[in-house]
């Protein structure tokens, strides 16, 4: 449809002057004088004009606007683009749009800000933007923030969708104190579809160049990465220090995954000098393993390989893991039968390695039948077990190379289902009691040698078990009784669980025999009340809570707590506190404080602190600060932890450009919170 002030057709060719508006497919072009030539659909204009149509609107001088194909040439204008969902603003002395959807803009300049914010831009002598490619290309380009160019280069590629491009990525720029000011320049190789590459050089002013390389691959089988890090460390008289580590997930036919996690590092100091955060400085042992799964209806499998890299060489070689080379496990398990059983069985053999110790084969299996019957209200659940377990041992002078185990186990689980009304909406309280009786008897164990059993924390969980240790070497003597009681309030209009409360206790009839150690035998009458609690409060507050107390010395044993304030997703506060007293190396008393708040419209702080009451110290402190506009944001952070040696403190900086519609400039502020502050997530 097509109106002016006067219309005038002269050999196929439209005239239109005055007032001139033109409509076709949701397509709108405004000018005053336009001539339309109706069998090739271009408009051609000579003056002032806009046009709008799906992802583009500009204002222009002299164009020519093929209306039935969305395709344009035009001199002097500014313009808005939709491209893949995002915001292009900027203008051209020329700019045109060809039949592939792709743009071409000379003396251009590019932005995500809205149409008249020069908060930042890029200027370029040729623009090219490809939307089906997802990227940008750019000559004689510079990037002006603020009005100071950042960056000005010859040619230069940019993305403009998520889709992957070779090229360099975002600078880096942070501070360490082990380091020293570092400077990171990635750089991305997009080789074909299903592989790729990221090559990083680190400078940093204390240690020299560090390379750090990422490799990924995609194939039938799965996704498989391989990490390499090198550096000749001028602060260790030029010594080569390496970290290598290769991961994969993958799945085989129908039934068959895998799975391999192994590293390697050259030396111990390697996480504590070049990493960047108190878990990687803390790191004991690097895990090798690489598994293959099976699962098919009732019955499923693993085959695995498993060992170690002790990183602290002061870990005496006796207190170091076993491998594992090989271990195979095994489960089979039935539905009920016309009568209510179920059957299932378990089985293990694994071959157990370390040097200058005991070493050896286990077998071991354990067959079971089940007989749950329930109603309404109500369920019991007897259970019977045996369990087989057989030793293969070298290296064991002072015991038999042959060792065998017998074990039969009896269990029934109980409990009811009470509930009461608390309102007219359909809220309720539930009453949940519960009763666990375990027979388990005594068997000598005490010449087994302990390749991978340790005892379990105790927990509400742990009342329920039939083994208060992990692993097969040993399995607990048990004559007992588990009580447990557990209350909900239910919100009959939201059917949200408003608190959750536990509290049980187990009750000994014959002293506790098996230990993982020594001959001390346990002979309370009564274990350790444990609880547990989760409330969901008024006005945005929850709580969560554990604990486990010792009722004869009237004392906390393992204890925490959490209170959190989320009203929204950009305003957080947690508070927790946590204590260990068990008379071990693990004891510790801490409290961990993280928020996000933000302040005005634009402004946003985070912070953490984590202190240790018992060690009188800050074990880490976090403070970061955000500023965020509508198109672009500036980030900054300081974070103080403990070294590796758990003596001195480390400190970070860390500072962060975000353009958006551009790769963010400097380190991964998000990532830091999102590890430092719970329930934080990063939009970026």
């Amino acid at each position: 449809m097509a109106e002016a002030d006067t219309v005038v057709s002269e050999n196929g060719i439209v005239t239109l002057n005055g007032n001139t508006t033109i409509t076709f497919q949701n397509r709108v072009l405004n000018a005053e004088d336009a001539q339309y030539n109706p069998e090739t659909g271009e408009v051609s204009i000579e003056g002032a004009l806009s046009f709008e149509a799906e992802g583009v609107r500009m204002q222009s001088t002299n164009a020519i606007i093929d209306m039935d194909d969305n395709l344009f040439s035009t001199d002097n204008s500014t313009y808005e683009f939709d491209i893949n969902g995002k915001r292009a603003t900027g203008s051209a002395a020329r700019m045109e749009r060809n039949e592939l959807g792709q743009f071409t803009l000379d003396g251009a300049t590019y932005s995500s800000c809205p149409p008249g914010d020069k908060s930042w831009f890029i200027r370029a002598k040729e623009l090219n933007l490809y939307p089906d490619e997802g990227i940008g290309t750019a000559k004689n380009l510079s990037l002006i923030f603020k009005g100071v160019p950042l960056l000005v280069v010859p040619r230069f590629s940019f993305p403009i969708s998520p889709k992957r491009k070779t090229g360099f990525l975002a600078p880096i720029v942070a501070r360490g104190d082990n380091t020293g000011i570092e400077l990171h320049i990635p750089w991305y190789w997009n080789i074909r579809p299903d592989l790729d590459a990221t090559f990083v050089p680190r400078f940093t002013t204390k240690r020299g160049m560090q390379l750090q390389t990422e490799l990924r691959y995609l194939n039938r089988q799965g996704n498989w990465i391989f990490d390499h890090e090198y550096i000749n460390d001028r602060a260790r008289n030029d010594q080569s220090r390496t970290f290598s580590q290769v991961r994969h997930e993958g799945t085989f036919g129908s039934y068959w995954t895998s799975e391999i996690n192994a590293s390697r590092v050259s030396d111990e100091d390697y996480f504590g000098d070049l990493g960047d955060s108190l878990q990687l400085a803390s790191i004991t042992h690097l895990d090798r393993r690489a598994d293959l799964r099976f699962e098919r209806g009732s019955i499923s499998a693993l085959a695995r390989l498993q060992s170690y890299q002790t990183v602290d060489e002061d870990i005496p070689p006796e207190e170091r893991p076993y491998q594992r080379l090989p271990q195979l496990t095994a489960r089979w398990e039935t539905a009920k039968d016309e009568l209510g059983v179920r059957a299932s069985a378990d089985a293990e053999l694994v071959y157990f390695d370390r040097s200058n110790s005991v070493t050896g084969s286990r077998f071991d299996v354990q067959p079971r039948v089940s007989w749950p019957v329930s109603g309404e209200s109500w369920f019991v659940t007897p259970s019977l077990s045996y369990r087989f377990s057989q030793y293969s041992l070298n290296n064991s002078d002072a015991i038999s190379s042959r060792q065998s185990r017998n074990l039969g186990t009896f269990s029934i689980d109980s409990g009811l289902f009470l509930d009461r009304a608390t309102d007219n909406k359909g809220s309720v309280q539930t009453l949940e009691p519960r009763l666990y009786y375990l027979r388990v008897p005594y068997a000598d164990q005490s010449e087994i040698p302990l390749f991978d059993s340790s005892e379990l924390d105790f927990s509400i969980s742990q009342l329920f078990r039939e083994n208060r240790f992990s692993g097969a070497d040993r399995i607990a003597d048990a004559n007992q009784l588990s009580m447990a009681v557990t209350t909900r309030f239910i919100d009959g209009t939201s059917g949200r669980e408003d608190l959750r409360a536990s509290l049980g206790q187990i009750l000994y009839f014959n002293n506790r025999r098996v230990q993982l150690v020594g001959n001390d035998i346990e002979t309370d009458n009564a274990s350790d009340l444990v609880g547990e609690v989760a409330a969901e409060l008024p006005n945005n507050w929850s709580a969560r809570g554990q604990m486990q107390w010792n009722p004869d010395n009237s004392s906390t044993v393992r204890g925490s707590v959490l209170l959190s304030y989320r009203p929204g997703e950009d305003r957080i506060i947690n508070f927790a506190h946590r204590t260990v007293s068990t008379g071990s190396s693990a004891e510790t008393e801490q409290l961990d404080f993280s928020m996000l708040w933000p302040v005005g419209n634009s402004w946003r702080f985070a912070g953490r602190w984590n202190y240790s009451l018992r060690a009188d110290r800050s074990l880490e402190s976090l403070l970061g600060v955000e500023y965020d506009s509508c198109c672009w944001a500036i980030r900054f952070a300081a974070r103080r932890f403990i070294s590796d040696n758990g003596e001195d403190h480390e400190t970070n900086l860390y500072a962060q450009l975000v353009l958006k519609g551009l790769a963010p400039l400097g380190q991964n502020y998000g990532a830091l919170l999102e590890n430092a502050i719970l329930g934080y997530r990063d939009e970026y």
